[in-house]
């Protein structure tokens, strides 16, 4: 070779792509038939990223003069391209010119697998080792084939061969790592991912596909870790983010599970998986009583009336655990000045800010993510609040807080004398018989079998939920009064009370169960009952067992012992 044609094959091996195209382009306006130069050039053009162009050279090099090297080349230049059927048929083409061409070999075996043909590519794949054992790439080839194939004991072996060879085989530390993946050893899978990350530190499949490793393996804190890792190299991997998501929400941690499958929303809105994942959380942040509650007309109505009866001009108004915003809407509708809303959900308070922008209330209502108890005076309400509406309440009344909620609200938060909707609420309870609940009320023979050991698993709070409406009962009292609490004076009962309490039975039966609920006053006029011919109908009615079934006789009495404290009501027999 010419010294000009060193010079390019020098500039070329370093990179210096235009340098060297230069030199060939005067060497070849000289003499336009040199196949040698035109070979190289139109390697240079693969170097550069243009195949198609590359393999145009090839081709007039060829035509001059049949050669193996180039052959063989051609055939990269068409997988590139995606023509394995030409990559195949120039491939061969170098075998038949020079047999023991190992690179074609290899290239060949390339082709093959790029059309699914993997028993005739793995034969081209040994024919290239068996030409030159130490030949690394024919080696990693060979290992994804059989990999392609199922045979993971197999490849795993050729993978770690060729890395004994070369341990410096990025590639094939990330493909041993796919391959034990998917025999199920997880823990070989990290081991080679981590040792492709510690050799290519900026290699961002090795860090995703070990976090994704972590996240399998229930090490979730590793996992997130690890695949921020990926995403400082690349943000829109779908999979990372979806990955931390499911990690942070195994850890609880709420606030980052939704921001990393946001992200994933964002970058992939169609994707079913990412849909199902931020869908799942979303609806986990509230209890599932939510939706049923807002569909309740005559509660929606009830609550409607008694704000546009109370609210005056001027107010200022408390709305405690607003949720979706509702109540807090209908007491601005109604003419509230001012509505300070209080959610203590972080997630829960930012959508029920969207739902008042959406309804355009915006500059009337504030919603503050806080719990009633957390809110500051003169901070997060500018005045004391004229009227307090909340409807902080379970099947059993005060379950979810409601009384020292009010108390606290009523002591710091508004004003003296100010409206409470609701007013108050009037306690009935009723004796029952409940064959069907009672046979895992205790849990006891089921069958035939004893399972009372399950029974660990039963609430044991002081009162479960039933829906009389949905369940075979007898009634063996008629439905009495227990007791009446005010919301605008609430009961301390921080310490719990108790009181005696007797319902006359009826009529004779098995006593199971005693079964109460309330009458929500929300002013002086307006009820609503909870019981099984009530209006709201999505809480049920509170359930005290009794210990054993006891006969009643019509006529007698059955005597409770009723204990009264700020989070529950409780009934045993005295």
């Amino acid at each position: 070779m010419s010294d000009p044609v060193q010079t390019a094959l020098q500039h070329q091996r370093a990179g210096r792509l235009a340098e060297a195209a230069e030199i060939y382009q005067t060497l070849l306006r000289a003499d336009p038939q040199q196949p040698g130069l035109l070979h190289q050039y139109g390697l240079l053009h693969y170097q550069a990223g243009h195949p198609a162009e590359g393999l145009k050279y090839l081709q007039r090099a060829l035509a001059l003069r049949p050669d193996p090297a180039c052959w063989c080349n051609a055939a990269l230049m068409h997988m590139a391209l995606g023509q394995a059927a030409q990559a195949i048929q120039a491939a061969e083409q170098a075998l038949r010119l020079q047999p023991d061409h190992a690179d074609a070999a290899n290239n060949l075996a390339l082709a093959l697998g790029m059309l699914g043909r993997l028993d005739e590519a793995e034969t081209a794949c040994r024919r290239a080792l068996a030409l030159r054992p130490d030949f690394a790439e024919a080696r990693f080839n060979l290992a994804n084939i059989l990999k392609d194939r199922g045979a993971y004991a197999v490849a795993q072996a050729e993978y770690r061969a060729l890395l004994q060879q070369r341990p410096d085989y990025v590639a094939a530390q990330v493909n041993l790592g796919v391959v034990c993946e998917l025999a199920g050893d997880l823990e070989a899978a990290l081991a080679a991912y981590r040792a492709a990350a510690t050799l290519r530190p900026d290699l961002t499949m090795a860090h995703l596909n070990a976090g994704l490793a972590l996240h399998k393996l229930h090490r979730f804190r590793e996992a997130i870790a690890t695949l921020r890792e990926a995403l400082k190299r690349d943000d829109t991997l779908v999979a990372a983010h979806m990955a931390i998501g499911q990690s942070a929400r195994e850890l609880n941690d709420s606030a980052t599970a939704l921001a990393a499958l946001r992200r994933a929303a964002e970058l992939a809105p169609e994707d079913a998986q990412v849909k199902a994942a931020l869908s799942g959380l979303l609806s986990a942040q509230i209890p599932g009583w939510h939706f049923p509650m807002l569909a309740d007309t005559a509660r929606n109505e009830a609550f409607a009336a008694a704000l546009d009866k109370a609210v005056q001009p001027g107010l200022t108004v408390l709305d405690i655990g607003t949720g979706s915003g509702l109540l807090a809407m209908l007491a601005a509708r109604a003419g509230a000045e001012r509505v300070i809303a209080c959610e203590a959900y972080p997630l829960i308070a930012e959508t029920a800010q969207e739902i008042v922008a959406k309804n355009g209330y915006a500059d009337r209502i504030a919603v503050i993510a806080k719990r009633s108890t957390e809110l500051e005076p003169g901070r997060d309400l500018p005045k004391p609040a004229d009227l307090v509406v909340a409807e902080v309440l379970d099947a059993g009344l005060t379950g979810e807080g409601m009384l020292p909620t009010i108390r606290d609200a009523l002591r710091r938060l508004a004003r003296p004398g100010a409206t409470v909707i609701p007013a108050a609420a009037q306690v009935v309870a009723q004796v029952v018989r409940l064959p069907n609940l009672r046979a895992v009320n205790p849990l006891r023979e089921i069958c035939g079998f004893d399972l009372s050991p399950f029974d660990k698993f039963r609430n044991q709070s002081a009162h479960g939920v039933v829906r009389l409406d949905h369940e075979p009962y007898e009634a063996l009292s008629a439905v009495l009064p227990v007791c009446r609490v005010d919301f605008a004076n609430p009961p301390d009962w921080v310490q719990p009370q108790q009181m005696a309490w007797s319902a006359p039975i009826l009529r004779d039966g098995t006593a199971q169960a005693l079964v109460f609920w309330f009458e929500l006053w929300l002013d002086a006029e307006i009820m609503l009952s909870t019981g099984p011919d009530g209006a709201m109908r999505h809480w049920g009615q509170a359930v005290c067992w009794l210990p054993e079934d006891r006969p009643v006789q019509a006529g007698g009495q059955m005597a409770f012992r009723v204990t009264l404290a700020d989070t529950y009501f409780d009934f045993a027999p005295a």
